[in-house]
């Protein structure tokens, strides 16, 4: 059971964020203004950009989401996610803690991504991690080269990380990626995820839609699982109907059988604002 608070505080970085992100900016205004002046000039052009990239003149909607975490069906913990954007770039700060026996465990996290027109897809600048209790420690990391490098500082000591395949991303943007897929009608889906001691090639596949029980009644949701891992069972539910947001995640693996549900959520945008639906 000493494990048990590592492995959920690992899931609740990684999989927790699908929560997050908004997908309602995501070109820069200068993309936008470019886009605009080459429509005079070759419309034709125009009509190979996806629709799903333009970008709303403002995205300042902030999310507070709250989840319960069981282990075994008992409730073992909580954590709270609190997303600020400013334009393309986010603030994601997430708040658990997890009891297990007489052990327990908080964790504190800040992470930082933003919307990058060369990759067409999110990536991550930065994040800070601090768990306190059994598992006490620091893990803190940058992000340069536009996701192509990476720096980890884990306790004191520095690891560098290079991938030339896809760009390196911690839990929140990949969260942000993968809610990005799916809202386009992707299947397939695949991410390099920034462990603290090493980079991990993740797959993902769209199981398709179920109508599940949730905190806010029955309904239907897309299911994601990870695939070409066969010793372990990850599946998420996005609700089209609350924001695309994560529902329900489950995580099952020898003798590990985690839950993460949905039970609170509190979602401001201006009202002068304009969204992509």
């Amino acid at each position: 059971m000493r494990l048990l608070p590592v492995i959920t505080f690992s899931l609740v970085s990684f999989f927790s964020t699908a929560i997050n992100a908004n997908a309602d900016t995501l070109v820069p205004s200068s993309l936008v203004n470019n886009i605009s002046i080459q429509q005079n000039k070759a419309s034709t052009k125009i009509k190979t950009i996806p629709t799903e990239l333009l970008p709303s003149k403002n995205n300042q909607c902030n999310k507070t989401l709250n989840y319960k975490i069981f282990f075994e069906g008992h409730d073992i913990g909580n954590y709270q996610r609190n997303i600020v954007w400013n334009g393309t770039q986010a603030n994601i700060y997430t708040n658990s803690t997890v009891n297990v026996l007489i052990t327990k465990a908080k964790l504190n996290q800040h992470s930082t991504l933003h919307w990058s027109p060369q990759r067409q897809s999110f990536v991550t600048d930065s994040f800070e991690r601090n768990i306190k209790g059994l598992m006490t420690g620091k893990v803190s990391a940058t992000f340069t080269d536009n996701g192509a490098k990476s720096t980890v500082i884990e306790d004191g000591k520095s690891r560098q990380f290079s991938e030339t395949l896809l760009p390196i991303l911690d839990g929140d943007a990949i969260a942000a990626q993968m809610r990005l897929d799916i809202m386009q009608g992707k299947k397939n889906f695949d991410f390099i995820l920034q462990n603290s001691d090493d980079i991990s090639h993740y797959y993902f596949k769209v199981i398709g839609e179920e109508t599940i029980a949730t905190n806010f009644g029955d309904l239907k949701a897309i299911r994601i699982d990870q695939i070409k891992k066969s010793d372990r069972q990850l599946s998420l539910w996005f609700a089209p109907s609350i924001d695309y947001q994560l529902v329900r995640a489950t995580y099952k693996r020898k003798l590990l059988n985690l839950k993460t549900v949905l039970i609170s959520k509190k979602i401001n945008c201006p009202t002068n604002s304009v969204f992509i639906k």
